[in-house]
């Protein structure tokens, strides 16, 4: 959704509030497709922004009115994750060790070298790569195996986040659904091969119910989800909760109708009176 010159538009953020330093819109390669996609660099934290839309909703900004009630939403995100298809790109051009201007202008977009004082001199990047040093410099070369260590780190945070949520849908969950269904959110973030990797790496069966991608409302002049399915175990759970109150609620009606007297009692026939 692209905002018209002079248009007034709501934007939930992180950061923005608080006006923590300068505010960058920046257009980066989607980690997943590839393709460019709007961020906000602010506060020094870098968050995706999406386009939300509530059907017959508006907004009163000052003396405007946004008519359409849509709203943009910024959510935090790991700059490494939107770093981790460049330092492919690297490899593959050249597989030598660059430092990190060389890797960034990888990015089919002029703004990503804003995202140098966000990354310092690059220790995050350790996560995922071999790192050389040298005249004060660092360099760094994408390594496998690193990559698929530091995705399982972030699954365990996922699912640590997760238990730690009220919502019922994630307590009812088993382990090994969780597991799932937390390498199904950070896999939102990765190419297919990186996906098959981790789901390798941490043993999960390809039998887990599979997540249905709705297509949205006609009327938001959006298109269906290319997304491909995805396992969702948290669907699962709510689907297994709800026949669990469909099951109680007809055990307690079958409770109380036990020590009640069936409606055709109250029109027996009355025995004949003695003459």
């Amino acid at each position: 959704m692209q905002c018209k010159p002079g248009e007034v538009r709501v934007l939930v953020a992180k950061g923005i509030a608080g006006g923590e330093g300068p505010q960058h819109f920046i257009a980066l390669p989607d980690p997943r497709t590839g393709q460019l996609s709007s961020y906000l660099l602010t506060g020094g934290c870098l968050q995706e922004v999406n386009w939300f839309k509530q059907q017959y909703s508006s907004w009163f900004i000052g003396n405007s009115v946004a008519q359409d009630g849509g709203l943009y939403l910024g959510t935090p995100v790991d700059p490494l994750l939107v770093l981790l298809p460049l330092l492919e790109k690297a490899r593959a051009e050249q597989n030598v060790f660059q430092d990190l201007e060389q890797i960034l202008s990888m990015a089919a977009s002029p703004s990503a070298h804003l995202l140098l004082p966000l990354l310092g001199s690059g220790e995050q990047l350790g996560c995922l790569c071999d790192v050389k040093s040298a005249g004060g410099q660092n360099y760094f070369r994408l390594n496998d195996e690193r990559v698929v260590a530091w995705l399982r780190l972030k699954v365990d945070q996922a699912k640590a986040a997760m238990q730690a949520s009220p919502a019922a849908a994630f307590s009812n969950m088993d382990d090994v659904s969780l597991t799932a269904y937390a390498a199904g959110l950070l896999g939102e973030y990765l190419a297919q091969h990186w996906q098959d990797r981790l789901a390798a790496a941490l043993n999960l069966p390809e039998d887990l119910p599979q997540r249905v991608h709705a297509a949205p409302p006609a009327d938001y002049g959006a298109q269906p989800s290319e997304k491909k399915a995805r396992m969702d175990p948290k669907e699962a759970a709510k689907a297994k909760a709800a026949e669990a109150r469909q099951a109680n609620k007809a055990a307690k009606l079958a409770k109380e109708a036990s020590g009640m007297r069936k409606l055709s009692s109250f029109f027996a026939a009355r025995p004949a009176a003695a003459k």
